[in-house]
């Protein structure tokens, strides 16, 4: 679904496109192929959704994950961060939901993190999620008048891939990564193809 061996992906994620499920759909295919996962959250989901798409897995997969549910400041949980990365390998995963609150600007402090993210473990693969939020300038900048949460700071580090549910239609999500687009459908397991 998600190129994820091109370098750290930033998921922008539009109303109503589900990015939870598409972070635990990322995590089961990692755990599938035998990689390692370290998933923060700012909160984490109902745990009906977790088993739906994660509760498939067997004990010795789910063992390769570490969770850690951050709450309101990322930059808090820094130094920790930094110290359980550093052994990941390029089947390893960082994931990174909600990166900044889904209001107002992100920190300064949270994009400073994300940027020395990105640099520290070139290795692993990295994916941060936040909400888009609609340019209110009416120029309809970035993708169909959907901004990604510190575009212009994290621009250079992260490739953003767009998350956008299709009006009207149940269930279909468009992911649009640079000039590539894949309709997804959301199930009650995760995202399909």
């Amino acid at each position: 679904m998600i190129d994820l061996s091109k370098g750290p992906v930033h998921i922008s994620s539009g109303p109503g496109s589900n990015p939870n499920s598409m972070v635990l759909t990322i995590i089961s295919k990692i755990l599938q192929k035998g990689g390692r996962v370290i998933w923060i959250a700012r909160e984490l989901p109902h745990s009906e959704k977790l088993l739906d798409i994660l509760g498939q897995h067997p004990e010795n997969e789910i063992n390769r994950m570490i969770i850690i549910e951050f709450g309101d400041s990322i930059s808090e949980k820094a130094d920790q961060i930094k110290k359980i990365i550093s052994p990941l390998s390029q089947n390893d995963l960082l994931i990174i939901e909600n990166w900044c609150e889904s209001h107002g600007r992100a920190r300064k402090k949270d994009i400073n993190l994300m940027k020395e993210l990105s640099g520290l473990n070139k290795n692993m693969k990295l994916v941060i999620t936040s909400n888009s939020y609609e340019d209110a300038s009416g120029q309809r900048r970035g993708f169909d008048g959907w901004i990604t949460r510190g575009e212009k700071s994290l621009g250079d580090a992260y490739r953003t891939v767009w998350l956008m549910k299709i009006q009207e239609q149940f269930q279909k999500i468009m992911i649009t990564d640079g000039e590539v687009q894949t309709v997804v459908n959301l199930t009650k397991n995760g995202f399909e193809a």
